[in-house]
């Protein structure tokens, strides 16, 4: 078996009204749980995962919710073990939204699961069932063995999805544009 490589590991957004993962495409802004959808997270655009802000939405302070599913994509037959998410603080943009990512409960499943694979809203604005855990941008990689400012993810095996969500708090601030954040993920292997 060869090492699990950085393209190998990828980001998904999900598909709330499909009936299985990877059969459905995603869109930005409606990314709200279920299924994992057959469209990446695009890195390179603006709007990829939330919708802008309207200046009301700002002034309410208003928190939207979005899924994505981190997927194990490696042909080496290896899983990524003791897996931990978290947004480093370099990332994000200075005066904008606050971000937080917590895990889905649904456990780690097959990407073409019949079955459901993350909690499921019916808007952005609705806090998804089951995740009660959020942490939030931090200066310093989370570390062995307490993991301390990550999300602690468990085992991902080759083939499998793994739900998050990402929080986005409003902070009726001065208008940003750019707005954006980071997500790294680490991991062990056994090759």
């Amino acid at each position: 078996m060869t090492a699990i490589v950085p393209g190998d590991v990828l980001l998904y957004l999900s598909a709330p009204s499909a009936s299985a993962g990877f059969a459905t495409a995603g869109t930005p802004g409606s990314s709200w749980g279920k299924y994992v959808s057959s469209t990446p997270l695009s890195a390179t655009t603006y709007d990829n995962l939330f919708s802008d802000i309207t200046g009301a939405e700002n002034a309410a302070s208003q928190v939207d919710y979005a899924c994505l599913f981190i997927l194990n994509n490696t042909a080496s037959g290896n899983s990524m073990l003791n897996v931990v998410a978290w947004l480093p603080t370099s990332s994000n943009v200075a005066g904008a939204t606050v971000k937080g990512i917590g895990a889905d409960p649904a456990a780690a499943s097959v990407k073409t699961s019949s079955s459901p694979q993350a909690a499921v809203i019916s808007t952005n604005t609705n806090a998804p069932t089951g995740v009660s855990t959020w942490v939030y941008d931090t200066t310093s990689d989370p570390s062995s063995p307490s993991y301390a400012n990550g999300l602690q993810l468990g085992t991902i095996a080759p083939g499998y999805v793994k739900a998050i969500w990402v929080k986005r708090t409003a902070g009726n601030t001065a208008p940003v544009n750019a707005d954006g954040y980071g997500l790294q993920v680490d991991f062990d292997t056994m090759g």
